[in-house]
């Protein structure tokens, strides 16, 4: 099918966009046995955020989570056995007692991104109080597209970025899908080519993913090169394609980064520092400092399906104790490279916080909004203070970025440009900045999808062109990968020394 190579070779790149400011779980579940638990009476009721198609039903000892869109609505989990304690460590009332705030996913109480509201209502939503579907209600695939298209049509971002004509579109691709599974996947991946919005995502029940990116990542650089060095067509066509030939661009591609790695270690001049998720290592140069941020999740010891507040504060302390070793470490230099070529984000909390060492003084670093139907959400602003921490401030900084640098390290770069010592290097970013809204619908499929607006302090929106850079430097060319340089350092260096 067209677009096969996307369902697949986005396996390969899952270290790359590992999270992607994804927001998940609400609540949960305190175990079994724990009948006699009680939620307090002000949090029981219905509770709705319209812009994030969220509804919870909070009664007594248990909650209720619906994804809901004009026609349908989709229960997502049950947790059952809480008490007022659990349920707090994922929602807050807020001071007024109409309305909850997220803490699930946005941090912890005391630290955390900007997260959104819910307010409280007298019932569900229309949808939800006829016919519940569930992920194990069964629908046909024309079924499946009719509810994707209603989604995407009544909660994604912006068809207007790309000229889409989304009832035109998706009407006709509803036309092509049959009772065939494939042809329900090549609509849906139609669609997203479309959009070109890698935060756009659809899960099959046996593991594929399919997606369409916003902009080409290095990955598929190294594919295309691939294809070219073996005379096959890019994108590769479905006649090329079998289980031998994704086996040797796999080892390509292994090999390749691993060369990457290799040469961008070389340069170290001292001992290579590393933390324990192996997501962050150190060394300086000289007298310059180099830090490698591989991404913006993958910090925390806890599961968060166990515990979500244990799970981000694990995340917060583990990171900012790595954090603290690698720029102690690096104290002595005398400017510092942050490279995030690599990084696909995570979560916005953990880009905060390390935008946080680099600050002495309080600053905006973005806003964001979401839409809303016709309209859009109340803006937020978010600042960013001195951490506290250990911090490297009083120095230049290069922050190294590529088109991989995508979400949650997005973030990170749009907060790093506001701070007048920061020079950006490279490719701009991605361009996908919304943290993921998240369904789970029936069959065992789900969907990520954007619907947030993120703009810099004076109200530009990058989205699609991503954050651009002062000094444009491509990503490991292929002549840089043979020459055993890396440009991107070597052009740091010349602003730095």
């Amino acid at each position: 099918m067209k677009g096969q190579l996307t369902i697949v070779a986005v396996l390969v790149a899952a270290s790359l966009f590992t999270g992607c400011g994804s927001n998940k779980k609400t609540t949960q579940s305190s175990g079994a046995g724990q009948s006699s638990a009680t939620i307090a009476e002000n949090y029981q009721g219905v509770w709705v955020s319209s812009a994030y198609a969220d509804a919870l039903v909070v009664k007594e000892n248990s909650v209720d989570y619906y994804k809901y869109s004009s026609d349908y609505c989709v229960l997502q989990t049950t947790y059952e056995n809480l008490n007022t304690s659990e349920l707090t460590r994922s929602v807050e009332l807020t001071s007024d007692e109409t309305g909850l705030t997220w803490i699930a996913g946005y941090g912890t109480k005391d630290f955390g991104a900007p997260s959104r509201n819910l307010t409280k209502q007298t019932e569900l939503p229309a949808s939800c109080m006829d016919q519940i579907l569930t992920p194990d209600s069964s629908l046909t695939n024309s079924e499946m597209f009719e509810l994707y298209s209603q989604i995407m049509d009544e909660y994604y971002l912006d068809f207007s970025r790309n000229n889409v004509d989304w009832p035109t579109l998706s009407y006709e691709l509803s036309n092509t899908v049959t009772e065939n599974n494939e042809t329900l996947y090549e609509a849906i991946y139609t669609s997203f080519e479309a959009l070109a919005d890698t935060h756009n995502k659809w899960y099959t029940p046996t593991g594929e993913t399919i997606l369409s990116f916003t902009k080409q990542t290095h990955l598929y650089d190294l594919v295309e090169e691939y294809a070219a060095a073996n005379g096959l067509s890019y994108p590769l066509d479905s006649s090329e394609f079998n289980n031998n030939t994704l086996n040797d661009i796999n080892n390509f591609i292994e090999e390749e980064f691993a060369k990457e790695q290799d040469i961008i270690t070389s340069y170290a001049t001292t001992d290579i520092g590393i933390d324990q998720s192996e997501q962050i290592y150190w060394f300086a140069i000289n007298n310059i400092g180099y830090l490698h941020i591989n991404a913006m999740t993958g910090y925390s010891t806890i599961n968060e399906d166990q515990d979500d507040l244990a799970h981000t504060t694990s995340a917060l302390s583990n990171l900012n104790e790595a954090i603290d070793e690698a720029l102690s470490d690096l104290a002595q230099t005398s400017g510092l490279i942050i490279d995030v070529r690599y990084n696909g984000g995570g979560n916005d909390y953990i880009s905060l916080a390390i935008a946080s060492r680099f600050t002495e003084a309080e600053f905006l670093a973005y806003k964001k909004y979401a839409r809303d139907g016709a309209g859009i959400t109340e803006t937020i602003e978010s600042f960013i203070s001195p951490s506290g921490f250990v911090q490297y401030t009083g120095k230049p900084i290069v922050l190294l970025t590529s088109e991989d640098t995508a979400s949650a390290a997005e973030t990170f770069s749009l907060s790093m440009t506001q701070l007048d010592h920061v020079t950006l290097v490279g490719e701009a970013t991605q361009g996908i900045f919304s943290d993921v809204l998240e369904w789970a619908l029936p069959g065992g499929h789900s969907l990520n999808m954007s619907n947030e607006y993120y703009v810099t302090p004076d109200d530009e929106w990058l989205e699609g062109a991503g954050v651009p850079t002062d000094i444009v430097v491509p990503f490991f060319a292929p002549q840089d990968r043979d020459n055993q340089l890396d440009s991107g350092i070597l052009a740091a260096l010349d602003i730095l020394q």
